[in-house]
């Protein structure tokens, strides 16, 4: 049996944020930990490790170093936010609420 494009569609979106994750992703950003945000985004929610170790390691880098080398780790946390909304556009069927939550 064949799906249609629809059908197809609609299977890709089967990960949906609880009310839970979108209060503990505007917790987060309220508290400025935009990388544990993320990083719950990418672990919790998508299922992407590989994802969450690179913010987890971006925020140790940030928080050990970030006198050292500057905004550096901020930026490439910046270039990986593309890759996260599609991601949460892709995956999710309320993408939405959790941007909003950021």
């Amino acid at each position: 049996m064949t799906k249609t494009l629809k059908e197809f569609k609609r299977d890709l979106k089967e990960a949906v944020a609880s009310k839970a994750d979108i209060q503990y992703v505007a917790a987060k950003t309220d508290k400025n930990d935009h990388f544990e945000a993320r990083r719950y985004i990418a672990d919790k929610i998508l299922g992407d490790k590989k994802l969450a170790d690179a913010y987890k390691a971006l925020e140790m880098i940030h928080v050990t170093y970030g006198r050292i080398i500057g905004g550096d780790a901020v930026q490439l946390r910046q270039r990986l936010e593309k890759m996260l909304y599609d991601d949460l556009k892709r995956k999710v069927s309320n993408w939405s609420d959790i941007h909003g939550a950021l």
